[in-house]
């Protein structure tokens, strides 16, 4: 006998081994069972996720000799001639390749004669989407009232395309597709039928390689299994899928956390010497950074086993991780616009060590390497408050709040501010810690700051500032009156300078 491939060899024969579609089927086996039989189903969903397989499956149900049943007994006539494609009132249609008018209307010609063989006469219309309007056209008339023998099952991967009309005549059942665990359970239960020995970690790769599509991953066993002739192994698998090892993602990372170039270029000539896909590499790198991601915020949601995770998301702040993230993230979507795929992997990785942020512990030790003594401005002995707000490099509200302020004392590492009374909604726990990081950085040393209202009239930087404005005003207005242009202007037009007008240029 010869080979039959996986997929075909293990497509389901009841709802129960159905994978995945728990829902559905439960929904279609209750209908079955009450006998509330709809002349229209749409099965939608991506490819390989088990549409074709259960639009059989339902033609089986409505069609076994035994009775309409949700389990249909795979033994009688009509079960075994549609296992083998064989009734002749089971009438499958690939749409994408019969998409004029002509093929539907010759389709539906002998849509009226009873069934030869079984209970009903089933249309299969599978990438319905494709039928032209006009096929769309000549379909809604029947679609819409079908002879009472006649069953329509319509599948796609594309409803959208679908004309409301229709939609609104379907019953409508949307596949969802399948998840890693899912898939990698049923390939190890094919497996161990075919006694096939495996590693789960090659299960898990192919799994991940299917994208959700069952099909998928039943093809991709296939070529698995003649690849290796062997126990499967990981590390097959990864060469055959083009996949980086979990080591090298891990290596890539360390070098990153490191800086180290020289490393990271190393690992590149390795993954490259591979074969490998660096699209795959990109997505392997992006799950990798979302679980060290999770592991900042949720490091319950990892699990005690998978300990590297956990120790890269001690090495790597949160902040180098949502960055490392968006930039893989934009790298993959331009890696096809770049000259080799092994060029834009390159880039990425270069943005990742140039746009890497410099933190404030490192800028702390750099300060003290190039500086032996703190920064510090005074006037006349006392500490030029509105001097070290300009170098501060404060923003926002930060910065207001600071400019509010004056200083009533300095020592010990200490700093003592008064704020503007008008201005004591700007004082709040945030803005403090914020200050008083600025000053530490300002020092080269730790600093705190204790802040009181002080009195109304303040000479803080905020008032002096405001007052440096109204003497620029005043300058400015007064050059203005006196320019003839000007004044010839307000004489013609009977106009009048508005000095709150006058943009500041300082």
């Amino acid at each position: 006998m010869s080979y039959q491939v996986l997929a075909r060899k293990y497509r389901p024969c009841s709802f129960a081994q159905l994978i995945g579609q728990e829902s559905t089927c439960r929904i279609l086996s209750n209908a079955l069972k009450s006998q509330r039989i709809h002349h229209a189903y749409l099965f939608t969903g991506t490819r390989g996720v088990g549409k074709t397989s259960l639009a059989r499956l339902l033609a089986k149900c409505l069609n076994c000799q035994e009775k309409i049943t949700a389990e249909p007994c795979n033994h009688c006539a009509n079960c075994q001639a549609i296992n083998t494609n064989r009734l002749t009132d089971l009438i499958e249609v690939d749409a994408a390749s019969r998409t004029k008018v002509e093929d539907t209307r010759d389709l539906l010609a002998d849509v009226h004669y009873t069934p030869s063989q079984g209970r009903y006469k089933i249309y299969l219309i599978d990438e319905v989407h494709m039928l032209s309007t006009h096929s769309f056209n000549a379909l809604l008339k029947t679609l819409e009232e079908p002879p009472p023998h006649v069953i329509f099952l319509l599948a796609t991967t594309d409803p959208q395309r679908l004309p409301a009309t229709i939609l609104s005549r379907c019953l409508q059942f949307h596949l969802k597709i399948l998840t890693v665990e899912q898939i990698s359970q049923h390939l190890e239960t094919i497996l161990k039928n075919e006694q096939v020995a495996y590693e789960k970690g090659a299960l898990l790769a192919i799994a991940q390689a299917a994208q959700g599509s069952l099909r998928d991953a039943l093809s991709l066993l296939d070529q698995a299994i003649a690849y290796s002739n062997a126990p499967l192994t990981e590390h097959d698998i990864n060469i055959l899928l083009g996949n980086a090892a979990t080591t090298d993602i891990h290596a890539l990372l360390v070098a990153l956390i490191a800086n180290n170039a020289t490393q990271l270029w190393s690992i590149i000539e390795a993954l490259h010497a591979q074969a490998v896909d660096f699209l795959q590499v990109i997505d392997a790198l992006l799950t990798y950074l979302h679980h060290i991601a999770l592991a900042h915020v949720l490091p319950d949601a990892i699990s005690k086993a998978n300990g590297i995770i956990k120790t890269l998301a001690q090495q790597l702040s949160a902040e180098d991780t949502q960055l490392y993230y968006q930039i893989a993230l934009i790298s993959r979507r331009d890696l096809a616009l770049a000259p080799t795929p092994r060029l834009g992997f390159e880039m990425m990785l270069l943005r990742m060590l140039a746009f890497k942020p410099v933190h404030e512990d490192n800028i702390m030790s750099k300060n003290t390497k190039n500086s032996s003594t703190p920064r510090i401005t005074t006037e006349n002995g006392v500490l030029d408050w509105t001097a070290v707000v300009k170098q501060l490099k404060l923003t926002g509200l930060t910065h207001t709040f600071a400019c509010q302020c004056i200083v009533q004392d300095y020592a010990n590492n200490h700093v003592k501010l008064l704020l503007d009374p008008k201005q004591a909604a700007l004082q709040t726990s945030k803005q403090e810690e914020k200050l008083a990081q600025a000053l530490s950085r300002y020092f080269v040393q730790p600093t705190t700051v204790s802040i009181s209202l002080g009195d109304r009239n303040l000479l803080t930087p905020a008032y002096h500032e405001q007052q440096k404005k109204e003497q620029r005003l005043q300058h400015t207005t007064a050059v203005l009156q006196n320019d003839p242009t000007v004044q010839a202007i307000m004489t013609t037009f009977d106009a009048k300078l508005q000095p709150e007008s006058i943009p500041d240029k300082n």
